[in-house]
């Protein structure tokens, strides 16, 4: 099992939040679908000032506890990613990283 799984590629754009909010449960990322951040991205970007600062939350902040306990968050460089670092494969750690995994004494 890989611990990073694309969720959009940059095809998408500027559209990648909205889409991201469209597919998915706020809830399940631990936001608020209330939220003013995740209402704004939901709205999309045309005439939406605030759509890339409440990006910038979301993508800070979100994190998702899958079934069998493992916590995922958001990362994007152009594609959008779900990243969990306990299931990366080391070469996956290190190009996330820069670094080799630490093992712990």
């Amino acid at each position: 099992m890989s611990g990073m799984e694309l969720l959009f590629s940059d095809r998408y754009g500027v559209y990648i939040p909205q889409y991201f909010a469209g597919k998915f449960s706020g809830g399940d990322w631990n936001i608020a679908e209330s939220n003013s951040d995740w209402l704004s991205i939901l709205a999309g970007p045309e005439d939406n000032e605030g759509y890339w600062d409440a990006w910038d939350e979301i993508l800070g902040r979100a994190s998702y506890t899958d079934s069998n306990g493992f916590v995922w968050t958001l990362h994007q460089d152009g594609d959008l990613w779900a990243v969990c670092p306990e299931l990366m494969t080391e070469e996956e750690y290190e190009g996330y990283f820069g670094e080799a995994r630490q093992e712990i004494a």
